[in-house]
């Protein structure tokens, strides 16, 4: 080298990387759900776009939720909107009930029908307050428990293979489908059209989180409800039995 060389320039410094936490994830990319944005939205913005969002194009809206572990955000919307239900179905049946009872006590009249408008009396006004007020534990109780059994269910067909999110993402689509609840303010055919709902919900919600086909999601969703049905079957034979038993020894006393 010459001694008017110039010497080779240092290599330039690489760009300074943050430590990532081990244990988190980052959120989703793109567009996230309203409810999880409801420190900027409001909450009662974000509680309304998320319903409309939920109603309209559930797919999308389980698409949005973020894969962290953040639980905070669909136990709390899964409280409010199951309270709304509890409380809508209480009123529905208090209203129902006195109809009926204004309707039965014209049998009174009858004989052997006295007192008969009283068995449809409505529920009572502290048995409503004290289902409100402990409502947010028994969901809680119970969403953990549902919980638990689809995603073993999930388990058994094989739906999380290709999953990222695991138990918490079963439990925010239990959560998030509370929402089918709110059929409860349908006259008579609530029950049944929340129970589809809930259903149709389920099986979009897991097929989008756990990136898994909505067959294998429809299976999984169809194993509690097969297992009740038998679980109901064997019960009414075992019931049916002793029934029957009684009956032959009642008959054959003296």
């Amino acid at each position: 080298m010459s001694p008017m060389s110039t010497p080779p320039l240092p290599p330039a410094p690489s760009p300074y990387r943050p430590p990532s936490s081990g244990g988190s994830r980052p959120p989703s990319a793109g567009p996230r759900l309203p409810w999880e944005e409801r420190d900027r939205l409001g909450i009662a913005q974000a509680f309304v776009d998320t319903v409309k969002l939920l109603v309209s194009d559930p797919s999308d809206g389980f698409a949005r939720l973020r894969k962290d572990g953040d639980l905070t955000s669909p136990m709390l919307f899964g409280i409010i909107v199951s309270w709304m239900a509890v409380l809508l179905g209480q009123l529905w049946n208090m209203l129902l009930a006195n109809t009926m009872r204004g309707f039965f006590e014209g049998f009174e009249q009858i004989e052997g029908f006295e007192g008969f408008g009283q068995a449809f009396g409505p529920p009572g006004i502290v048995q409503l307050i004290g289902l409100l007020v402990f409502w947010p534990i028994l969901y809680v109780i119970g969403i953990f428990i549902g919980s638990a059994v689809m995603h073993l269910c999930l388990l058994l067909v094989g739906a999380t293979e290709k999953s990222e999110t695991g138990f918490e993402g079963t439990l925010k689509v239990y959560a998030y489908s509370s929402i089918s609840w709110l059929a409860v303010v349908l006259p008579f055919v609530g029950g049944l059209v929340m129970s589809i709902w809930n259903l149709v919900l389920a099986v979009l919600g897991f097929a989008a989180v756990h990136r898994t086909s909505p067959g294998r999601a429809f299976v999984a969703t169809l194993i509690p409800l097969v297992l009740c049905c038998l679980c109901g079957l064997v019960l009414s034979v075992f019931f049916g039995a002793v029934l029957y038993q009684f009956m032959q020894q009642f008959g054959n006393m003296p």
